[in-house]
């Protein structure tokens, strides 16, 4: 998956789509949240953006 050009990008669209579960969270682990998040995004970053490699599957099942 691509997240942006830039670990900023990144950050804030990953922020935009799953802030809402720092919801509840004191000041210490919010801070601790959001520096995981930053550790991950530039973790993942490339020359062409931030990138997360992934998989899915789509299964489909037919009674016949």
């Amino acid at each position: 998956m691509w997240f942006g050009v830039s670990t900023d990008d990144a950050y804030t669209f990953a922020l935009g789509l799953l802030g809402w579960m720092l919801e509840g969270l004191d000041n210490d682990q919010r801070g601790q949240a959001l520096a995981a998040l930053r550790a991950t995004v530039t973790a993942h970053a490339t020359t062409n953006g931030v990138i997360y490699h992934s998989a899915a599957w789509l299964i489909r099942a037919q009674r016949t």
